[in-house]
């Protein structure tokens, strides 16, 4: 067999197909998410009033239920303010409590957190593109019928949502598994967070449009839309998604190279891998360990920010419908454009050696998390200054942008070769927080006296505390080091089969690390 020509040299600037899997899954991210946090905007609109909010009685000198911050109210609504038994939003149809809409945001996550391992072992063990194709229809046709699972029953509506946070919890690792085949280390943190950055947009159009349509066309709207835009997504990813670069049929022979030569890993593209996970050896390795205290405070907050914001601006800002879905998109459009100049910032630090892979990521986590922590403290004394209040909203969500050069992008530095199982596991234990948050912010204001500053000035202390708690902890013993039991950490040759070239094989020596 003749001995193939050496590739051509390839620019890393160049546009390829590792941009083009970077715009789907940015798509795709915006699609999910918007099925995902929809339910917090319909919420406000789905369900009666916590029970009617009323003042002191002039005439009979009983003292009734005072209204948490009445100074926002629009002056039509304060005209109202001394009549008995007033509404302040439009009647829902569902009589659900505090706790009972509590239940049904966790819903999502009692699937999402019992899928992630095994979304994870199905990404390492059978390639990643199918179990995304397969979770994003089920995705959208779930979120299409869950209005009718809604007027069926409250139990009806709650398998649905734990059906889309299934299918959710397999899509999220085998994303992050999809990037250790596709992503150059040089690349790694604009293309990671590139795509992901879609979860933020995904996350202010979600809410934005969810106030437009709930306001103007029926909560049932936001169903609708979101599933229709899932499904139509799936076309093109079917179309132009492969597992590896190996395996892509349309990718230059240059691209390939450069990215397989990049990486380092021996990789065949063929489905299946030959390295069985190592389980004992990453339950032994504290940095592992450091990563799911942080994943546990982090996501407490996302959580409770993600699924309660729109309720606080509604029942203690007093914010309209539209206005609301607005504010609660806000702190996430802030986010997002945050993003995009952290990556190239931390990428050019990395590139210029400033400090070690470690430092940069604690030094981003940390310096996140402590100034969120500060946020959420001020929001808790904000009180009834709205204009303060939404200003601390904004830097509390945006200052989380951070996390994109932080400790996410730890788990493909620890292990490239199982990135996707480091990564469900992580964010299982964190998605646990997915279930409690809401619910724990559910009784504290549960009632009709639970609508209060005092009440929601805890739910924020919580969340400040376990930010505080994930920064210490991931200061002293976090780690983006590449372990010892990865098994791309020796130098190898890699082989890489040509798609359409069966008789040809590349041979590359992996970068010694």
């Amino acid at each position: 067999m003749d001995t193939p020509k050496p590739p051509k040299e390839y620019h890393s600037g160049r546009i390829g197909y590792r941009h083009v899997l970077m715009v789907l899954l940015f798509f795709g991210a915006i699609f999910k998410q918007a099925t995902r946090v929809g339910l917090s905007v319909a919420m406000v609109a789905m369900v009666k009033p916590l029970g009617s909010i009323q003042n002191y009685n002039q005439t009979t000198g009983d003292n009734q239920t005072i209204l948490a911050c009445p100074e926002n109210l629009s002056p039509i609504q304060n005209s109202s303010l001394f009549s008995n038994n007033i509404t302040l939003v439009n009647s829902g149809y569902f009589e659900w409590d505090s706790k009972t809409q509590g239940l049904l945001h966790g819903a999502f996550y009692y699937g999402y957190l019992f899928s992630q391992i095994p979304g994870g072992w199905l990404s390492h063990r059978f390639g990643s593109t199918r179990p995304i194709t397969a979770c994003s229809l089920l995705i959208g046709i779930v979120t299409v019928l869950s209005p009718f699972a809604a007027y069926g029953s409250m139990w009806l509506f709650f398998i649905a949502r734990v059906i889309i946070g299934i299918t959710t919890g397999v899509i999220f690792p085998s994303i992050v598994h999809l990037w250790s085949e596709w992503s150059p280390p040089a690349e790694r943190g604009r293309l990671l967070s590139g795509a992901g950055s879609g979860a933020q947009l995904g996350t202010v159009l979600g809410m934005f449009l969810s106030g437009l349509l709930a306001s103007t066309f029926g909560w049932e709207s936001i169903f609708f839309c979101f599933g229709a835009l899932q499904l139509l997504w799936v076309i093109p990813w079917v179309i132009l998604a492969r597992d590896s670069p190996a395996a892509h049929f349309k990718i230059s022979d240059e691209e390939r190279h450069y990215i397989v030569s990049s990486i380092g890993k021996s990789r065949s593209g063929e489905k299946g891998h030959r390295h069985p996970i190592p389980w004992l050896a990453i339950f032994k390795t504290v940095p592992f360990y450091a990563i799911l205290v942080v994943e546990f405070g982090h996501n407490w907050g996302f959580y409770t920010m993600l699924t309660n914001l729109p309720t606080y601006l509604s029942n203690i800002q007093h914010y309209s419908l539209k206005k609301n879905g607005f504010l609660s998109a806000l702190p996430y459009l802030v986010r997002w454009a945050a993003i995009v100049m952290v990556v190239y910032a931390a990428d050019w630090l990395r590139s210029k050696h400033f400090m070690s892979v470690s430092a940069l990521r604690k030094t981003f986590t940390t310096v996140s998390f402590i100034i969120t922590a500060g946020a959420l403290i001020g929001l808790g004394y904000a009180g009834c200054n709205s204009a303060l209040a939404v200003s601390l909203l904004v830097l509390t969500v945006g200052i989380w942008s951070l996390n994109s050069a932080g400790y996410f992008l730890g788990y493909v530095e620890m292990s490239p070769e199982f990135s996707g199982v480091l990564v469900s596991m992580g964010n299982t234990f964190g998605t646990t927080t997915g279930i409690i948050a809401p619910y724990v912010a559910g009784v504290l204001t549960n009632g009709p006296g639970g609508q209060t500053i005092e009440n929601w000035r805890i739910v924020f202390l919580i969340s400040a505390a376990l930010y505080l708690l994930a920064a210490i902890t991931y200061a002293l013993f976090g780690s983006a080091e590449q372990q010892p039991w990865d098994p791309t950490g020796k130098n190898e040759k890699v082989t890489v089969k040509i798609p359409d070239e069966s008789d040809e094989e590349v041979m590359f020596l992996k970068p010694t690390k």
